[in-house]
């Protein structure tokens, strides 16, 4: 996050200045970093035994975020048990999209992750969020609605890669999960369908993605929907702002979906599972998915944050569901770790 200190002006400036109101330090929001902003930097510095410069850099944008940062910005909060995460705060620097493998509920995603643990192991495995879809029947009670399963300033396993530096990918990237099957299979009769392990499920043609080129493999996907996209975006946006995960300007193509070595290595930004994983297929290069990511760096310039929508919604935790019910859901819901 950006180094911060009198005399700034930068959206982040009321990002602070937010997170210093909810630390019992109020400030009138605004980008600027004024003196009074100082005196109050000051103030929660020497109650928090922190060093007392007036300067916000990195240990006490963590201590503000451990004391003030409660937010669920138009998302609804489904948090997994305690042990299905990591506790140890990481700061962040990079968003990662991926697609879940399975159906339209983004509670029984979340769900599955709390029930995927075998007797004597712990899996910690899910993304921050979960965004779900229009069912295979037509309900769009989910469509493009986000839920959070623990609070992005922690982590737990979600790429999964062989790399030495794994542990290190997990910790510093917040992770969303975009409901969709994925890829498709299509029958000598012409009808779509996806295979799961013990399970065929049809797929209605006007759901199918065909892309001109097979991709890893597959020229067919269930496709993310508008208002999955759209939602998309708008998480991507929130969060770039909040941890300053810097917005690439460049031309998307399907080329980008490419394994990718700067993704390897940990370069701060937006990437997809398929960067880091050869052997993945989220996110796919679906032509509206890589239009909505080629309006992000234009969009971004303006973007500021919704202060309307603070909190998030509280409803029961997952291992309420009905186990059965689970098993029903996830047909092929991968495990991200694998």
């Amino acid at each position: 996050m950006k180094t911060l200190r009198k005399g700034s002006f930068d959206s982040s400036v009321s990002f602070l200045k937010k997170l210093l109101g909810r630390s019992g330090y109020p400030l009138e929001i605004s980008s600027d970093f004024d003196a009074l902003t100082h005196d109050k930097v000051v103030q929660f510095q020497r109650a928090n035994f922190l060093g007392v410069d007036g300067i916000v850099g990195k240990n006490t944008w963590q201590k503000l975020m451990l004391t003030g940062y409660d937010f669920g910005w138009g998302t609804t909060d489904y948090i997994l048990e305690d042990d299905e995460w990591m506790h140890d705060y990481t700061e962040k620097d990079t968003i990662y999209l991926h697609h879940t493998a399975g159906l339209h509920r983004p509670d029984y995603t979340i769900g599955w992750w709390e029930n995927d643990n075998k007797p004597g192991t712990l899996n910690r495995v899910g993304t921050s969020f979960v965004i779900g879809r229009k069912s295979l029947e037509g309900d769009d009670l989910f469509d493009g609605v986000t839920y959070r399963a623990f609070s992005e300033l922690y982590w737990a396993h979600h790429l999964g890669t062989k790399l030495k530096n794994n542990k290190q990918l997990n910790q510093k990237s917040i992770g969303i999960e975009i409901c969709s099957l994925g890829p498709l299979q299509k029958s000598v009769s012409g009808e779509f369908y996806f295979q799961g392990n013990s399970k065929k499920i049809a797929v209605p043609e006007s759901e199918v993605c065909q892309l001109n080129t097979p991709w890893r493999g597959h020229q067919y996907f269930q496709k993310y929907t508008a208002k999955q996209i759209a939602e998309c975006e708008r998480l991507i946006l929130t969060l770039a702002r909040i941890f300053d995960v810097p917005i690439r300007d460049f031309k998307y193509t399907s080329s980008w979906f490419a394994m990718s070595e700067e993704a390897q290595t940990g370069a701060p930004g937006v990437w997809t599972h398929c960067h880091v994983r050869a052997d993945k297929t989220d996110c796919f290069p679906q032509p509206e998915f890589i239009e909505m990511l080629n309006g992000l760096f234009t969009k971004y310039q303006d973007f500021e944050l919704d202060y309307a929508e603070l909190e998030a919604i509280t409803m029961g935790a997952p291992n309420e569901l009905n186990k059965a019910e689970l098993d029903h859901y996830a047909v092929d819901l991968e495990l991200i770790e694998n």
